[in-house]
């Protein structure tokens, strides 16, 4: 097994990192001991427990948990594993119910994980205590304007020191609400692909692949398709010349504020155009709760890609939250959640999703071409011709954004993928 720190410091130099960090079953074990284990995970939105008595399920690293609205409105993140002879308590992705039941003996549990109740309790030991035999709770768990995270160290950076300055990138898609609040409620995109979770993570802030990697999704002058409500035309990906990416293109910055977060900001698109019967009804919602100059500054396209490291990311174009789950070395679970501004027309909601379905769905436009590259990544890793995979892209041209608090580098280098690995060696080698 792989664990001695001087080995897992040799994985990673200035500008590569050595391909046994994609392709070794032990790597990927430590990953999951050391990451998974350890880190400030994204777990589900408040959203989806709307009502108490709600819940949903998911998976923090390999260990299954329920993320539930307990009777009193608060939210709690359990195991999900009987106390008694270990089976999950719930086998549902969601649901409602007053009470969670194991199906193997009847044990019963409340909302918030106590259990409440023990089938033949004259069988159980002298001095059995029902208090001592709740669900485990996640030891910690954080929450921001919605968004749910939970630590399953007891110890380590809190919440507010994990998250940051990232706040103000989950602000950014919240204001655009109308209400000033998000639903997840409109489904999910579920896939899988075969090939390691840190291709995804990596991808979600790499602006270079665009041009090519999608170069399907843009027409004869270099133009993507229109990707937002109200838009006339797509951004411009491609110069005239078709030998270069658009001057646009390369204007994008990339951002870092630790921890392995980052963001990328948007593309150049033609504001004072954008217009349909749909948008127009939605900027007048908005500019009615917040004011027009308020309105009219959330609607110019700052962020497009935001990542707070290890599993979710923020897509402020085609609004949606992924949540990325690794199973083994070359397997990885991806989902996809559409987002519904509340107090939007419910117009505008509708074509938002459906802008997802066409770009971020299994079946798209856009998500195909990046499984594609990552399954064709994992297998050329398997050569031994060279150990090491290049991310040297603007390696040294790193300058800080002092308004914005945080490091800037043209979105086409590959200083976001380097501050990843920062941090994956941070928690690699036991600091976190």
């Amino acid at each position: 097994m792989l664990d001695r720190t001087d080995e897992i410091s040799r994985l990673i130099e200035p500008g590569r990192v050595h391909r046994r960090v994609y392709t070794d079953p032990d790597v990927f074990e430590l990953e999951m001991e050391r990451i998974f284990a350890r880190a400030w995970l994204f777990v589900g939105h408040a959203s989806q427990v709307p009502k108490p008595g709600d819940y949903i399920t998911t998976d923090l690293g390999r260990q299954p948990v329920i993320m539930t609205r307990h009777h009193d409105g608060s939210i709690h993140v359990l195991f999900n594993r009987c106390t008694h002879r270990g089976p999950k308590v719930v086998n549902e992705r969601c649901g409602h119910a007053s009470r969670l039941v194991c199906c193997y003996h009847g044990w019963t549990f409340d909302m918030d994980g106590a259990l409440i109740g023990v089938p033949v309790p004259e069988g159980c030991a002298a001095g059995f205590r029902k208090e001592e035999f709740g669900l485990a709770r996640a030891p910690r768990v954080g929450q921001y304007r919605g968004f749910v995270f939970a630590s399953l160290a007891a110890e380590g950076p809190s919440f507010d020191e994990h998250i940051g300055p990232m706040k103000g990138n989950i602000d950014d898609l919240v204001d655009r609400a109308p209400a000033g609040e998000l639903a997840f409620d409109a489904g999910m995109h579920r896939y899988a692909y075969d090939g390691n979770w840190k291709l995804q993570i990596e991808n979600v802030l790499d602006s270079y692949h665009v041009p090519f990697g999608h170069a399907s999704t843009v027409n004869k002058d270099g133009v993507q398709f229109a990707r937002r409500e109200g838009d006339s035309k797509g951004a411009a990906v491609i110069a005239g010349d078709k030998q270069s990416t658009a001057a646009s293109w390369k204007d994008r910055k990339s951002y870092i504020t630790g921890n392995g977060h980052g963001w990328t900001s948007n593309t150049s698109l033609d504001e004072g155009k954008r217009s349909s019967p749909t948008f127009d009804a939605y900027k007048r919602a908005l500019a009615d709760k917040v004011g027009a100059d308020r309105a009219a500054q959330i609607l110019t396209p700052r962020l497009h890609n935001s990542l707070i490291y290890p599993n979710m990311s923020i897509m402020g174009l085609n609004i949606h939250v992924r949540v990325i789950k690794p199973i083994a070395v070359d397997r990885t679970e991806v989902n996809i959640f559409p987002v519904r501004l509340v107090g939007a027309p419910a117009a505008m909601n509708t074509a938002n999703i459906r802008l997802l379905n066409v770009t971020h769905s299994a079946a798209s436009f856009v998500q195909t071409d990046d499984l594609e590259s990552f399954a064709r990544a994992q297998r050329g890793l398997r050569s031994t011709a060279t150990d090491w995979v290049d991310i040297s892209r603007g390696l040294g041209d790193e300058e800080p954004d002092r308004e914005l608090n945080a490091t800037r580098e043209l979105a086409t280098h590959e200083m976001v993928v380097r501050a990843q690995y920062k941090a994956w060696a941070g928690y690699m080698r036991g600091a976190a």
